[in-house]
């Protein structure tokens, strides 16, 4: 009986052929009689939903990412290119033009394959696999197979081929959590699905019957060669099919089939940027719409962010918050990992954070110590050799033996990188012909930080960043914590002073204070940073050396409970409480808020309400929410432009120091809290809104000196100098309102200046206030006598909010 079987197996395929043709007929013939029984819903196909990844788009209207369970951008037929049909045409279902539904050749061979064992491919039309995947289980059975031959027949009847296609592209998976052409072509190449060219088609089709296998490739470097071949094999196959059926041209194909398999996604390289700001939106989403619409609902949501001052700000925060913490010097622990005491082989062992890494200057990575000198440490980072000069390590305040040994992975700054040194993206093992990287001994900080930028106009969020890394903390700073705020509370203070009959040149005496706050029966004494008192002093010169006495004696004088009053016209929502000390910024506030309030100074009375996002859309268009500018008047216009001229003193001539070279009409307000706990600083152009806030996540002390001049300020400069290159305001000026005039006056005693007074200032006044008496030169001396003991140091210019 073998025998008879082996020497007739071809007239035995060939009857079975017939007969299975004849049945496939027959099946036809019925599903033709019975379909009008068949679902409703294969007529509404357009109705079926796919799950549709949101997209969050930055000011620009440029995609800056994605929150999706399925990764997928809907794409239209006009859209989609004649290599991509094509190319699926010919690997898939070379009859899709003129079967209606069933590819009977692909399928009697499947099934006929399917008797006698074999893997002869699963022969599905293109219609067939949109049917299977819109409604059907991925389970392999006969009755699968008919019931998917009946949904193919019911599509084709009541849909275009262009229909047809364009449904599949959009529904296949194609790895990882990519689905559909579009957001595959994105992933992949970097670019839309109608820009792709003929060998990228090829690859994308080839995924189709194992969509995993470029996306695994990209992240295991395990058996990474034996994929990329095996997928490049597949992908050239469908190349010669697309020959074969006249798609393309000989040359054509010799071209397409030598070009190389992508080896790394091309992702954005702005994939990690606005990590912050962009859970925060995430957040907003949640909350409002819910998880459903969110991940599934495919919304457009345009955002206020912009790309280039969201990554200044993380690179001034970063860039800060390290040289803070090298100042509170070398970590001994919790220690470094030391890969020899695990067993590891240092020369070929490759770190993971290695594959994402970018060769250039300023970027910091880890690294392996292979030798250590008490002058060198020689270090591994992948294929490269580095060197570690002991200058470049001089901040630690050790000797390198004391703290590096061989096997210790550190992390390093790319100080130099010698011109032919480049990555190997195969190679684990050191290559010795490659040039010495300079570099730096780097720590990660444990203090925290944030930084938040809002245009003046509209009130939208241009950065945030709210903390150092959001891969270890998502806990953003700038909207979540409610930290005391220092003395960057008193410009709410001193404008409810000018509100009241206070003036710049207004005097008060910096001296010992008490006051018996009855609401908590207890004797409250301020005092000052510097432990000292300077006497009588203009509210101007208060202000700039941020003495805390006088702040006491306003809100003592103003009342407490107005002060409340006045922290809720700036837009404050936080716990204020009418206590004396208030005045030294005892009360815990976000970041967002105090930024918010800030804008009433560089608007001229205006306040205006940060916001995220200005709008967001259905996949069809159609707009589901639209935000727009909420600016409100809280202050005179008068009163705020001279307590906008006031700040930018604080910057010319006090605590803001560090923002003098700026080339903008800066103002600005530092805060520090007791123990140097909280360091502020929020500053102003007349475009830009900018608070910086540093601290320990769990509040303690950063060291002496952590103030807010020298801990936050600089992060300000850092950002404002890349902000003024690229927006320079130079030439910018705040308007004047009628109601204010400039006088001379004396400086020190508030009063007009005379040519025996040496300290003329032109000084801003709401008209009608300004001072009428002259300086007398014995006056001026006695004030002159008092700031000659002002220590000339930043501390000194820095508050303390002591005794809360």
């Amino acid at each position: 009986m073998k025998d008879f079987i082996k020497r007739n197996m071809r007239p035995i395929l060939f009857a079975a052929s017939v007969l299975l043709t004849i049945l496939l007929g027959v099946v036809a013939g019925i599903i033709l009689v019975f379909q009008k029984g068949f679902p409703q819903q294969i007529k509404n196909l357009e109705d079926i939903k796919p799950v549709v990844m949101t997209t969050v788009f930055d000011r620009h209207g440029e995609p800056v990412r994605d929150f999706a369970i399925e990764k997928r951008l809907i794409v239209r037929r006009t859209d989609l290119p004649d290599v991509l049909i094509h190319s699926l045409v010919a690997s898939e279902d070379r009859q899709f033009y003129s079967h209606w539904g069933i590819n009977f050749k692909g399928t009697m061979r499947a099934i006929v394959g399917r008797v006698f064992g074999r893997d002869w491919g699963g022969g599905s039309s293109i219609t067939q696999q949109l049917a299977r995947g819109l409604f059907l289980n991925p389970r392999v059975s006969m009755k699968r197979k008919f019931n998917e031959m009946l949904l193919a027949i019911q599509i084709e009847k009541n849909y275009t081929k262009e229909q047809i296609i364009t449904y599949y592209v959009n529904k296949i998976f194609l790895g990882g959590s990519v689905y559909g052409v579009e957001a595959a072509s994105r992933y992949y190449f970097g670019k839309s699905v109608s820009e792709i060219n003929v060998e990228e088609a090829a690859l994308l089709t080839a995924l189709i019957p194992s969509p995993n296998l470029l996306f695994n490739a990209f992240r295991n470097a395990k058996d990474k060669k034996e994929r990329l071949t095996h997928l490049r094999n597949r992908r050239n196959r469908i190349l010669q099919h697309m020959q074969e059926m006249g798609f393309i041209d000989k040359a054509a194909y010799r071209n397409a089939v030598d070009k190389e398999i992508p080896v790394k996604p091309h992702e954005s390289e702005v994939e990690s940027l606005g990590d912050y700001f962009l859970e925060e939106t995430r957040r907003y989403l949640e909350s409002k719409y819910g998880d459903n619409l969110l991940y599934k609902g495919g919304l457009k949501v345009y955002t206020s962010l912009d790309k280039s001052m969201q990554a200044w700000a993380e690179s001034a925060l970063r860039e800060g918050l390290r040289e803070l913490d090298k100042r509170r010097g070398w970590r001994t622990k919790p220690g470094l990992t030391n890969l020899l005491e695990k067993g590891e082989d240092i020369t070929a062992i490759r770190l993971p954070e290695w594959r994402r890494m970018k060769l250039r200057s300023g970027e910091i990575v880890p690294g392996i110590i292979t030798e250590v000198e008490r002058r060198y440490a020689t270090v591994r980072i992948s294929h490269l050799t580095g060197k570690l000069d002991a200058r470049e390590a001089a901040w630690t305040k050790m000797l390198l033996t004391r703290i590096l040994k061989k096997g210790d992975v550190a992390l390093f700054r790319l100080l130099e990188i010698p011109e032919g040194a480049r990555i190997e993206e195969e190679s684990n093992q050191q290559n010795e012909n490659q040039p010495l990287l300079r570099l730096g001994l780097e720590q990660e900080p444990e203090v925290q930080g944030a930084i938040m930028a809002v245009d003046n106009e509209t009130g939208q969020v241009r950065a945030m960043v709210g903390g150092y890394d959001f891969s270890k903390s998502e806990f953003n700073n700038a909207t979540q914590a409610g930290r005391q705020t220092g003395s960057t509370f008193k410009p709410i203070i001193y404008t409810a002073a000018l509100e009241n009959g206070y003036t710049p040149a207004t005097v008060i005496v910096d001296e010992p204070f008490s006051y018996y706050d009855a609401k908590i029966d207890e004797i409250w004494e301020p005092r000052n940073i510097t432990l000292d008192f300077l006497g009588p002093l203009t509210l101007r010169r208060a202000l700039q050396k941020s003495r805390n006495v006088v702040s006491a004696r306003l809100v003592e004088q103003l009342t407490p409970a107005r002060i409340v009053d006045y922290g809720r016209r700036f837009g404050i929502t936080s716990n204020l409480q009418p206590f004396m000390s208030i005045s030294l910024g005892s009360f815990g506030v976000p970041l967002q808020e105090m930024v918010a309030a800030f804008t009433v100074f560089p608007n001229l009375g205006i306040r205006v309400t940060p916001y995220l996002i200005r709008e967001i859309r259905d996949p069809n268009g159609h707009i589901v929410e639209e935000n727009f500018p909420n600016r409100k008047l809280v202050v005179d216009r008068d009163t705020a432009y001279v307590m906008n001229y006031l700040l930018q003193g604080v910057v010319q001539m006090g605590s803001g120091w560090r923002a003098r070279h700026l080339d903008a009409p800066i103002g600005g307000k530092t805060g520090t809290t007791n123990d140097n706990t909280d360091a502020w600083f929020i500053g102003f152009s007349p475009s830009v809104t900018v608070g910086v806030w540093v601290g320990y996540s769990i509040p303690r002390s950063m060291g002496e000196g952590e103030t807010g001049s020298r801990a936050a300020a600089p992060i300000f400069v850092r950002f404002m100098e890349k902000y003024l290159e690229t927006y320079p305001e130079k030439e910018s000026t705040y308007p004047k309102p009628p109601g204010v005039v400039f006088v001379k006056i004396d400086g020190f005693t508030g009063k007009l200046w005379t040519p025996e007074c040496l300290h003329p200032l032109n000084e801003a006044f709401i008209n009608g206030t300004e001072s009428t008496e002259f300086c007398r030169p014995e006056e001026h001396m006695r004030f002159q006598g008092y700031f000659d003991n002002i220590p000339d140091t930043e501390e000194a210019a820095e508050t303390g909010a002591e005794n809360q």
